[in-house]
């Protein structure tokens, strides 16, 4: 349920404009049956960024109802949501909330490995147990 002092907040927010969020891009696009929600991840996503989302995305999908896509106008990586019959940024407070919750796992996600290749590792694994073992491994 939201709070009156919420509900005056969101009633305030234009609609088919993008707007800032806690440092997200979100836009409530209203058409006859309802809305798009869509929040922006990436301006100008790289082919790898794209593929990263994509690996990541499914995930994300199963656990929350926004999806992945390319804006069309831009080329920005987005998440989006179809909502029937909402009209207004109150109809959508919930969805709202969620759609900012799969941002920042989406986020966390698509960051890239700070892993070591698997060589690297295991030559500094050798090192180490050598040195472990008194030079003999």
């Amino acid at each position: 349920m939201v709070s009156q002092e919420m509900e005056q907040w969101l009633q305030a927010l234009p609609l088919g404009e993008a707007i800032d969020i806690g440092g997200e891009s979100v836009c409530l696009l209203v058409d006859d049956d309802g809305a798009e929600l869509v929040l922006v991840l990436l301006r100008e996503p790289s082919q790898a960024q794209i593929a990263e989302a994509m690996r990541s995305g499914f995930q994300c999908a199963l656990d929350f109802d926004a999806g992945l896509a390319i804006a069309e106008d831009s080329g920005a990586l987005v998440l989006n949501r179809w909502l029937a019959q909402a009209e207004t940024w109150v109809d959508v407070a919930e969805a709202l909330e969620d759609i900012l919750n799969q941002a920042a796992l989406c986020r966390v996600a698509m960051k890239p490995s700070t892993a070591r290749p698997a060589q690297e590792a295991n030559r500094a694994e050798l090192r180490m147990r050598a040195a472990l073992n008194g030079g003999t491994s």
